[in-house]
C-alpha cells in the first residue's frame, strides 16, 4: 500500500460519514423548524414536539370511513348531484375512503385548540379558511390513479398572505395562517373536491390498471397530501414576513395572537 493510499483511506471514510449524515441533518432541521412553527403559534416546547411527532407518525395511520370498497355513487348522491350536473359518470374503479390521522385529524385538533385558546379571531379565521378553500378548490387537479394535486407552494403562500392581511397590524398572523392553510386546504382541495360530481371517476377511472382498490386518504400522503407541511410553511412564512417588517421577532408570540 502506497503512502497516498494510506492517507486517502481516512479521507474516504470521513467523506462517506458526511454523506450518510446529510439525511440525518436534514431531518433534524425539518423537525426543529416544525417545532419552531408550533411554538410561534403559542405552544410550549413539549407540546410543540408532541404536535410534530404526532403529525409525522400519524401520517402513517389511515382511518377507514367504511368496511368495504365501493365502485359507484350512492343513489342519494346521484339524485342531489343531478340538480347541479346532468351528465357525469357514476361508476369507477373500486375506492376506499379514509381519513389520515396526521394530515387531517391532528391539524383539526390543533386549529380548534388555537381558536378555543383565543390565539386567533374566529371570524377572521373563517374568512381565511373560506378564501383558501375557494382558491385551492379551483386550482386542484385530479390525477388518475394518484389523487388531487396542487402546486406545493400555493396553499402555504395563500395562508400566509391571508393571515397577514386579516391579522391587522400583523398581530396574530401565524395562528391565522396555520388555520387558514390547513383547514382551507382540507375543505377546498379535499372535501369539496370529493363532493364534486364526477371527481371519483376522474381519480379512479374504470380503465385503471391497478388490481387493488385505490385508497383516497383525506389529509394523507399519496392522495390528499401536504396538509401538515402547509401549516408549517404558512406559519414560518407569516412569521418571517412579520420579522422583516418589524425588524424584530420579539413581538411575535402568543400574547399578541388574539388581535
Amino acid at each position: 500500500m502506497s503512502l497516498f493510499d494510506f492517507l486517502a483511506m481516512p479521507l474516504i471514510t470521513i467523506l462517506l460519514l458526511l454523506i450518510l449524515a446529510i439525511p440525518v441533518v436534514l431531518i433534524y432541521i425539518f423537525l426543529r423548524l416544525s417545532e419552531t412553527a408550533f411554538e410561534i403559534v403559542g405552544f410550549d416546547h413539549w407540546h410543540a414536539s408532541l404536535a410534530v411527532f404526532g403529525s409525522v407518525l400519524g401520517s402513517l395511520v389511515d382511518i377507514p370511513l367504511g368496511t368495504s370498497s365501493f365502485s359507484t355513487y350512492p343513489e342519494w348522491y346521484i339524485a342531489l348531484a343531478s340538480m347541479v350536473s346532468q351528465d357525469f359518470p357514476t361508476k369507477f374503479h373500486p375506492i376506499y375512503l379514509a381519513i389520515n390521522l396526521g394530515g387531517c385529524i391532528i391539524p383539526l385538533a390543533i386549529s380548534a385548540h388555537l381558536l378555543l385558546r383565543g390565539r386567533a379571531n374566529p371570524i377572521k379565521a373563517a374568512v381565511g379558511v373560506a378564501a383558501v378553500a375557494a382558491i385551492t378548490y379551483w386550482a386542484a387537479a385530479a390525477v388518475p390513479g394518484e389523487g388531487i394535486e396542487l402546486p406545493f407552494w400555493l396553499s402555504p403562500t395563500l395562508a400566509a398572505i391571508f393571515g397577514l392581511v386579516l391579522a391587522g397590524g400583523y398581530r396574530g398572523a401565524p395562528p391565522l395562517a396555520y388555520i387558514s392553510g390547513t383547514l382551507g386546504t382540507l375543505l377546498g382541495a379535499d372535501i369539496l373536491s370529493l363532493l364534486t360530481p364526477g371527481i371519483l371517476p376522474a381519480l379512479s377511472p374504470l380503465s385503471i390498471t391497478k388490481a387493488k382498490p385505490l385508497v383516497l386518504s383525506i389529509g394523507g400522503a399519496g392522495v390528499f397530501d401536504g396538509i401538515f407541511l402547509t401549516g408549517i410553511i404558512a406559519v414560518l412564512l407569516a412569521a418571517g414576513i412579520v420579522c422583516l417588517i418589524r425588524r424584530t421577532c420579539e413581538e411575535i408570540g402568543p400574547q399578541e395572537a388574539k388581535d
